[in-house]
């Protein structure tokens, strides 16, 4: 990958950090007091705004995967071990393979990231909180 690319994608990564961190605070609960089943369920809604982010940036697929394991080990601290295992685990359902309910979540997460986008901050709260009581995490 060449310098400019990488500059790039520093970038991105800091808006993805900025933008997943902001999860924590739209739910009112800091990422300590959640639960793993709450991160997995955040991750997995990050997943989706990192994919609506790539699109509208013309991120290419590896590049889009890349911020993906960056936002699971700079946001929700996974290992990178950890975080590539689960990155590919996103990737499964997203393309309309694998878990439906991770799928479904991945594309309120691609909702979620126009809610960030326009600061609809109470949306993205409601978003976040109808799929938590629906999952009952």
């Amino acid at each position: 990958m060449s310098s400019q690319s990488d500059d790039r994608l520093g970038s991105h990564r800091a808006e993805v950090k900025e933008m997943a961190g902001g999860l924590f605070r739209a739910i009112g609960v800091p990422f300590e007091q959640t639960s793993e089943l709450q991160r997995q369920v955040l991750a997995s809604f990050a997943f989706g705004m990192v994919f609506a982010m790539g699109r509208l940036k013309e991120l290419k697929p590896p590049e889009v995967h890349a911020l993906a394991i960056a936002c699971l080990t700079d946001v929700f601290k996974y290992a990178n071990d950890q975080a590539a295992a689960f990155s590919i685990d996103l990737v499964s359902p997203a393309s309309g393979q694998g878990n439906p309910t991770t799928k479904a979540i991945i594309h309120r997460g691609i909702t979620g990231h126009a809610q960030w986008q326009q600061g609809d901050e109470a949306g993205l709260r409601a978003n976040l909180q109808d799929i938590f009581r629906t999952l009952g995490a």
